[in-house]
């Protein structure tokens, strides 16, 4: 009887520790991906469109009070910001 005991005990130690991995495992997406989602979210949101549109006003204030470098300034705005909220849009074509 003892010995019918022992078995069983380590058989449900068997089964459970077989079980446990795949509870554990059982997660919607991994850390990493949420927490790159979630930049991609923050660098193309409405916070970085509100702080592009007044990147390009500061811009072309100094193109309109006539600054020497305002041009070149103007111009590596408006293609930062380009280059910034469009990758998401770039990467989505690409792959």
């Amino acid at each position: 009887m003892r010995t019918l005991l022992t078995t069983m005990r380590g058989a449900a130690w068997a089964v459970l520790l077989m079980l446990t991995p795949g509870a554990l495992m059982a997660q919607g997406t991994s850390p990493w991906v949420d927490a790159v989602n979630e930049l991609q979210t923050q660098f193309t949101g409405p916070i970085a469109r509100g702080l592009s549109l007044i990147a390009i006003v500061v811009g072309g204030l100094m193109f309109a009070f006539g600054e020497g470098g305002s041009k070149r300034t103007l111009a590596g705005i408006i293609f930062g910001i380009g280059m910034a909220v469009g990758a998401v849009n770039f990467l989505g074509w690409l792959f």
